[in-house]
């Protein structure tokens, strides 16, 4: 399974230029994330034993659930959890905070943008795209493999980290529970001139550069791909595809036994539909942290994969899978509990084991539902 566009992505084919594009004009989708359908997210889970028993309970089977969960039990624990920290911060869902809460959060997040950047990443005009840079060097390893979830895990404590020590915020680090809002993500109350701007409906597939809100007329710098072409914040939901961003394709991905099937679903499911459906700087997958709905994107992402870890023990402490994509027919790297994760220099390197337990005293923080 691979990106439909990861040519374009590496060559940075899909540009498109603000010159030629005036800011009420609508914007193209040029490239989009790779997705399953929840059919065949379904049919490969079908012998999953963590699956089997959702359907029992769905049928109300006592006698198979049970069944199934006495298999369940059957697997060995590798370590013992790790003492956790005393006070974890809490994330709060979006519609939780205190309005004034949602407003510090933006303006910190406004406040990454004006300032200056430290001169890491020459294209990046401003510490924010500092950030997003990363993220486009990075985009080649950490998706399309098990490294994919930890390392947006600490891609989005990074995020966290640099809201509260260079722009000052204070409030609860937000999250956004995209299943309430499955197939009308405009209906959310993020999308507002008070908060992040208009998501306004795709028109014949096209999105529309954003005149409102705290990004209003922003112009991004990094990406599409590899290419630093100036364009503006466009957006345009497809319902069609938020749609599927809903509580019946989670609870399939989270009912996987095992790391990969889980995090394959996940990646290639709900969090795949929620940028293809945000619209066309979302959908890029290099650029897509232009757009700073995407930090609420994959807080969601997040939380779905700690839903997952809260279901078994042993998920705290084991991790499997590869590292990054094989590439020229040689075997992937593994994906251990020492393997590196990077934010290129924005904050030190760390390692799996130090993200995997949200609870524990590295990362210390933990959801509110």
């Amino acid at each position: 399974m691979k990106f439909s566009v990861v040519a374009q992505i590496l060559s940075g084919a899909v540009a498109v230029s603000a010159a030629a594009v005036k800011r009420e004009e609508l914007v193209p989708f040029t490239a989009m994330f790779e997705t399953i359908t929840l059919e065949e997210a379904e049919a490969k889970a079908a012998d999953d034993p963590g699956f089997k028993l959702m359907k029992a309970m769905e049928a109300n089977d006592e006698a198979e659930a049970n069944r199934t969960l006495s298999g369940l039990f059957g697997r060995a624990e590798v370590e013992d959890r790790a003492e956790g920290c005393e006070n974890p911060y809490v994330r709060v869902e979006w519609r939780n905070m205190r309005p004034a809460d949602r407003r510090s959060f933006v303006s910190a997040v406004r406040c990454l943008m004006d300032r200056p950047p430290t001169g890491l990443a020459p294209p990046a005009r401003n510490r924010y795209e500092e950030l997003v840079w990363v993220h486009q060097q990075m985009t080649a390893n950490v998706h399309m493999a098990g490294s994919f979830l930890p390392w947006h895990r600490y891609y989005l404590h990074t995020f966290s980290r640099l809201l509260r020590n260079e722009c000052g915020y204070r409030a609860p680090f937000p999250w956004w529970d995209e299943t309430r809002d499955a197939g009308n993500f405009a209906a959310s109350g993020l999308f507002t001139n008070e908060y992040f701007g208009a998501l306004p409906q795709a028109v014949n597939g096209q999105g529309t550069c954003i005149n409102n809100g705290a990004f209003a007329g922003i112009t991004l710098h990094i990406g599409p791909g590899n290419s630093n072409v100036d364009r503006c914040l466009a957006r345009g939901e497809r319902r069609d595809l938020t749609a599927q961003v809903n509580s019946n394709f989670v609870n399939t991905c989270n009912s996987r036994t095992a790391y990969a099937g889980m995090r394959e679903c996940n990646e290639f499911g709900p969090h795949a539909y929620g940028h293809n459906g945000i619209g066309p700087v979302m959908a890029e997958v290099a650029g897509s942290p232009g757009d700073p709905i995407f930090f609420m994107h994959h807080s969601f992402v997040d939380r779905m994969w700690k839903v997952w870890q809260n279901q078994a023990h042993w998920r705290w402490t084991t991790i499997s899978g590869c590292a990054a994509p094989g590439r020229n027919g040689q075997p992937c790297p593994p994906l251990t509990l020492d393997t590196v994760l990077t934010t290129r220099g924005i904050k030190p390197d760390v390692r799996v084991r130090d993200i995997l337990d949200t609870e524990g005293p590295f990362l210390c923080y933990k959801y509110d539902y």
